[in-house]
């Protein structure tokens, strides 16, 4: 019950934010007249979707360069399959977790072994997409400390965002501590004498062979960082598209803040959070609240398009007989009881 009502309240809470913001403009018309501008301008509508999508084949190989490291040999296109069907029920179930579930699942089901480093892989994968958008948005607030340093709520935000950088450098700092749990009693003990445990041992243990592989690192982290810097291009084209009259930099300091916030579990894929976060940023810069709000819908839109074709190759796969998600969803269910 608790299972489905949280995602329940997050869902009332995206629902409710974008309605009050919604209802806050004051000329529905506006809105209207941006979604005839973008058609207008469709080819660069399909510019910012192939950005997206180059994004999902990045994203993927990160992935696949994080199994591999774990021995776990799947094929790129596999991996990429995996990925697109993740992407797919991630947009679609309550909770965004659905589709980590299933890549997890046949990702561990396909290698036959390596269950726990399967998941693990998952939680990495989401870890360095974090850390590098957390410190891309760090290095453009340094850069534009003055504008970040003359509002509350950005004084608020660079708080936030500095935290969560030293928070992730401690993080890896500590897997970076060899045998933690040999060197600490309290976590030997927990690590012998319960399968949590040992569980927590193999995931720690598949964290400190991607630290100690330099190579994997900086490549998953390179992805990551052009992964972010094309999902920015892509709200950029979107932008240009709406004609909103930014210059570059200006998209540059304001997309990542947005994609940061819409990145933050608070509700269902960052719905309302990312609108409210992008009206805020974006009229800062000059832009009216109709063009802010219509500009994060885009790029929902863009995000959603590309869940259509994830759900494309799992209706594929199911006819072919070579996915059945719903398998993985019983089996974790099964495991959290």
């Amino acid at each position: 019950m608790k299972k489905k009502l949280i995602p329940a309240i997050q869902l009332a809470i995206g629902i409710g934010l974008f309605a009050y913001l919604f209802s806050s403009i004051q000329d529905k018309g506006k809105l209207l007249e941006a979604i005839r501008t973008a058609a207008t301008h469709w080819p660069t509508v399909i510019l910012a979707l192939c950005l997206f999508g180059t994004c999902l084949f990045l994203v993927s190989l990160r992935w696949k360069l994080l199994l591999s490291a774990q021995g776990l040999n799947l094929t790129f296109r596999r991996s990429l399959k995996l990925y697109f069907i993740g992407h797919f029920f991630n947009s679609f179930l309550l909770g965004a977790t659905g589709g980590d579930i299933v890549k997890a699942y046949y990702a561990a089901k396909e290698t036959h072994h390596k269950k726990t480093e399967a998941v693990a892989t998952i939680a990495m994968d989401r870890i360095m997409g974090l850390f590098a958008l957390v410190s891309l948005v760090v290095v453009i607030m340094l850069a534009r400390l003055n504008f970040f340093l003359s509002h509350p709520e950005t004084r608020l935000a660079l708080a936030f965002f500095f935290g969560l950088l030293i928070a992730g450098i401690c993080g890896t700092l500590l897997v970076f501590y060899q045998d933690l749990f040999e060197r600490f009693a309290i976590l030997r003990r927990l690590k012998e004498k319960s399968a949590f445990g040992s569980i927590m041992a193999r995931v720690y243990s598949a964290f400190q062979i991607v630290v100690k592989h330099p190579k994997v690192l900086w490549l998953t982290l390179l992805l990551s960082l052009s992964n972010h810097l094309l999902v920015i291009a892509s709200g950029c084209a979107l932008g240009y598209a709406l004609e909103i009259q930014l210059p570059f930099w200006d998209y540059m300091t304001t997309l990542p803040i947005i994609n940061a916030v819409a990145a933050i579990p608070l509700t269902p894929g960052g719905f309302g959070t990312r609108e409210a976060t992008a009206i805020f940023m974006l009229g800062t810069m000059g832009v009216e609240d109709s063009l802010a709000l219509m500009l994060s819908i885009l790029i929902w839109g863009t995000t959603f398009s590309w869940s259509l074709v994830g759900g494309g190759v799992y209706l594929i796969e199911s006819i072919r007989g070579g996915i059945k998600p719903q398998d993985a969803i019983t089996d974790a269910a099964d495991d959290k009881e």
